[in-house]
């Protein structure tokens, strides 16, 4: 499991709108793939100061079995020595056994023990609900292991590239955390294009809206999914959504009740594409994340590109 740029770059944004200073449970140890001087150059740019000097014997990655940046054999900066950059009181990973040096020993799938619950003010799933057979049970825990007021980042696969076990819908994330009364949840999916990622978001509007609605994210790229959501005091775990198709008016009523506290919250997107839109193919209900962190509108975007976006037309960069 490994947290690249893209999503250190997240994590940074998160903590510049809230800081991550209680103590973070990573789901199963983390490679960091960007070195001590990267990670210190990217703080910078985001004008975030180090909680602590760095230590390079604790700081650097040591444990992981892919800890190697490159050929050039650069160290990586450890899980651990991220998030003390960042002012965590502590920093444990979980596991189902102690592979790479996990701290704690729990199976998933499995109900978290008393002592477990309310332990993490900040978790980090690295690909984690795309790599078990019962997800459900894995996100119910997670909602568990989280104190009020924490939050989650969770990196999951979105397309059958790269071998997943399973694979689930943007929708799925929203609809749970959305039941549960969390007081935040964003939603992206990024495509990886040839030479830059795209990144959409699932738009809160469109799902309020019933003429609307979401369709499902398709592409032949290789896709991912990114959720943040944050536990609010009177956040459950159990509860399960029904699918918007199957939703009887009396549910419609609670469910837009709950996501209009998530339409509410001033949290600022937390990701950005690495390029302009260069994939058009967008079913309805997503919003194009731009490089500025701006989620805009997809056709106005095609049409500041020049490209037509009427359905039925093939949508191509002009020559």
């Amino acid at each position: 499991m490994g947290l690249n740029r893209d999503i250190v770059d997240a994590i940074f944004r998160e903590h510049a709108f809230r800081p991550i200073e209680g103590e973070v449970l990573l789901i199963g140890r983390q490679t960091i793939y960007m070195t001590p001087a990267e990670v210190l150059d990217m703080m910078h740019e985001h004008r975030l100061k180090p909680q602590r000097p760095f230590d390079e014997d604790t700081m650097i990655n040591k444990s992981t079995v892919n800890r190697r940046a490159d050929a050039e054999g650069l160290s990586l900066i450890s899980d651990v020595g991220l998030f003390q950059l960042l002012g965590a009181r502590r920093v444990r990973a979980l596991d189902h056994s102690d592979y790479e040096g996990a701290e704690v020993i729990h199976d998933l799938t499995k109900p978290v023990p008393e002592k477990l619950i309310g332990i993490a003010d900040f978790i980090v799933d690295g690909s984690t609900l795309d790599n078990v057979f019962d997800p459900v049970s894995a996100i119910r825990n997670f909602a568990k292991l989280l104190r009020p007021r924490g939050r989650i980042i969770m990196i999951n696969m979105l397309s059958n590239h790269n071998e997943p076990y399973t694979l689930l819908t943007p929708l799925w994330y929203l609809d749970y955390f959305v039941i549960n009364r969390f007081v935040d949840c964003k939603v992206y999916i990024c495509v990886f294009l040839d030479k830059s990622i795209n990144y959409f978001c699932v738009n809160i509007d469109d799902v309020m809206n019933p003429e609307r609605g979401v369709s499902n994210f398709v592409s032949p790229h290789g896709m991912g999914v990114i959720v943040i959501a944050e536990k609010g005091n009177d956040s459950t775990s159990e509860r399960l959504p029904a699918q918007g198709h199957y939703r009887s008016p009396e549910e419609w009523i609670e469910y837009r009740e709950s996501l209009k506290r998530i339409k509410e919250s001033r949290r600022p997107q937390v990701v950005r594409s690495t390029g302009e839109l260069g994939y058009f193919y967008i079913r309805r209900g997503h919003l194009f994340v731009n490089e500025n962190y701006e989620a805009v509108d997809v056709s106005g975007e095609m049409r500041r590109l020049g490209v037509d976006p009427r359905p039925g037309v093939d949508p191509k960069l002009p020559d």
